[in-house]
């Protein structure tokens, strides 16, 4: 959100105003002077900052005084202020930062416009950072740009895409999406390329260019980029080809009327179980009315199911009219989603008061916090909150009125108890999102063949992946499977977490070699493969679409249709565990140790096995 801040003595008032090539979202607020002196550039601490200990805070900050900053709490609780500042002296942020991620030791920001009216720095739509030191890397002014020509003949250059989002794709690439659609990013060479065919905004010129047909969130599943369109609905992406392959749109419905409407997708997460959440928004105008369901989506099968908020739980909500990032967001620890309230007949578009959770294993809704119970008369701004991926704890924005340049984060962990409150110095910060760093890589888990004979020439051999390979901090359903070389005369890629695997001729020793890439840091693994042996024997390594087995905290949850019973063995062969279940129990594995176990399901009519690692 872009805020201009004015003396006046009515209430809040909202005021679509597009400034010169700007179409910022701009607010009328009571009470707020002018002369209030913008804080100093300023730090708890002016040594070396481990960036590694803590969490970053984006901030929008003060439209119309400032450009936005970052800010970061130590695990220690000491605030270091404007971080990117004090590591870039003379160097700031553009107008309204409202996304950032860490991946492969880069930090990435993107910001609306450039620069702020009332700064005096130039910065960047979009800036990559070293994420250990916050040291600037690159900065882009523009992402995409086209000249125009006024009656006298001077050119001038405009941007044509005002920064929303970014999604690494893999460690060479990544996608901006933008309020006019999705451009490529080369990694490698630090350059800005074309845009996605179909991605775009049909607008050409004026305020519907930035808040019409935007680009918000973006996620990686299975093989594909699933990119929520404001107008177009969900977009999903080929991201060997940066190629739209497929668009799934927003249900067409009547209203109380009777008059048919078309919804609009809000944004989208990736839940542990490696399954697609959409919100869903009431039109696609933009005025912020939300639905009363969600849609669960599999990126395996695209098959699509609504889910019901039931009475009592307030609707997810969207932010197209001057997007954030959204309060929507899953855990790492457990396959739950989380998201920000929106309260209709409470609060603003910006506000929210109370925090709810989806159980996806148990199918049970709850509210997480209410805010309000806290003292001191505290709301939640806007995105409001993201979930760290090893405490599981909430990181929330805390904050009185929008005249108010009080603010504060307040951690609660997931079971709603209130952990910690961290106050700061005054100023309008406006959080945008909290950003955790990334300090564990991926690990290959001893269930990984390291030889592998082949049942014959020309016949596929498929190794399941999705249970071969973890990662303390990140979604192990996140982590990018790719073959990076293959010897002659064998074929080898991956497809729906699954290698696979043929040789057009007799192997004797072949090899095949594995990256598994977890948010940008690499692990490789190598496979020795033959043919004309004893084949190995992939039972048990490939899944079927119907049965998913996956760990949710200290709890192992199997999803599929006509299950009946559970059975647990270690490597040795000793059954640790037995009992009956249904589709989507919970069977509590907290007290076997670490290592790899033989899961087996029974079905009415099949019997599935599984590998899987136990951390």
């Amino acid at each position: 959100m872009n805020k201009k801040i004015l003396t006046t003595a009515i209430s809040l008032l909202f005021v679509s105003s597009v400034g010169a090539q700007r179409g910022n979202t701009r607010w009328t607020a009571e009470g707020i002077s002018l002369n209030r002196p913008v804080p100093e550039l300023r730090s708890a601490s002016d040594g070396d900052v481990d960036y590694s200990d803590g969490v970053f805070i984006v901030n929008e900050d003060w439209y119309g005084h400032q450009n936005s900053t970052v800010n970061f709490l130590t695990n220690q609780g000491e605030w270091i202020y404007r971080a990117f500042q004090k590591e870039n002296p003379g160097r700031e942020l553009g107008c309204t930062t409202q996304f950032g991620t860490i991946y492969g030791n880069r930090f990435y920001f993107v910001s609306k416009q450039e620069r702020d009216p009332g700064a005096k720095i130039t910065g960047s739509r979009f800036a990559v950072c070293d994420a250990s030191t916050m040291e600037v890397i690159k900065e882009f002014p523009y992402i995409a740009t086209t000249t125009k020509t006024d009656k006298n003949g001077k050119e001038t250059l405009i941007s044509i895409a005002d920064g929303r989002s970014y999604l690494p794709v893999d460690e060479h690439k990544g996608y901006i999406g933008t309020s006019n659609g999705i451009y490529v990013f080369d990694n490698d060479n630090l350059t800005i390329g074309g845009q996605i065919k179909g991605t775009g905004n049909p607008n050409d010129e004026g305020y519907g260019q930035l808040y019409y047909a935007q680009i918000g969130t973006m996620v990686r599943a299975n093989d594909y980029i699933f990119a929520i369109h404001q107008q177009y609905g969900l977009l999903v992406i080929d991201p060997k080809t940066d190629t739209l392959v497929r668009t799934i749109k927003a249900p067409l419905e009547k209203d109380e009327s009777g008059k048919e409407e078309q919804r609009g997708f809000g944004s989208i997460v990736l839940s542990k179980d490696g399954n697609l959440w959409i919100s869903v928004a009431k039109d696609v105008q933009g005025l912020g009315a939300a639905m009363n369901y969600m849609l669960k989506l599999s990126p395996y099968t695209f098959e699509m199911e609504r889910v019901y908020f039931p009475e009592g739980i307030e609707y997810i909500p969207n932010s197209w009219y001057a997007w954030t990032a959204d309060g929507f967001c899953a855990s790492t620890k457990e396959n739950k989603i989380y998201w920000n309230g929106y309260p209709p007949t409470q609060g603003s578009w910006f506000t929210g008061y109370r925090i709810y959770c989806y159980d996806i294993d148990k199918k049970q809704f709850s509210m997480v916090y209410d805010v309000t119970k806290m003292p001191g008369n505290w709301r939640l701004y806007g995105t409001g909150f993201r979930i760290h991926p090893v405490t599981d704890d909430l990181y929330c924005f805390l904050y009185h009125e929008f005249q108010d340049p009080t603010h504060e984060l307040a951690r609660i962990s997931s079971t709603g108890e209130l952990r910690n409150e961290y106050s700061m110095i005054q100023n309008y910060w406006f959080p945008a999102i909290p950003v955790f760093p990334d300090n564990e890589a991926p690990v290959i888990s001893s269930a990984m063949p390291e030889d592998i004979v082949l049942p014959g020439i020309g016949e596929e051999y498929k190794l399941y992946l999705g249970d071969k390979v973890c990662d303390k901090d990140n979604m192990s359903v996140s982590i990018v499977k790719s073959v990076i070389t293959c010897d002659n005369p064998l074929s080898a890629f991956v497809r729906n977490d699954s290698l696979v695997l043929k040789a057009t001729d007799p192997v004797k020793e072949g090899n095949v070699t594995l990256q598994f890439n977890s948010n940008g840091k690499l692990v490789t693994h190598d496979l020795a493969v033959s043919t004309g042996g004893d084949v190995t024997s992939n039972e048990n390594m490939e899944p079927t679409e119907d049965i998913r087995v996956f760990l949710s905290g200290n709890n192992l949850s199997v999803v599929g249709e006509n299950i009946q019973k559970i059975k647990i063995y270690s490597q040795t062969g000793a059954k640790v565990l037995e009992r009956m279940l249904a589709s989507g129990d919970a069977v509590p594995v907290g007290h076997l140790t670490s290592g790899v176990y033989i899961i087996c399901v029974e079905q009415s009519n099949d019997r599935i096995t599984r590998k899987i690692l136990l951390p």
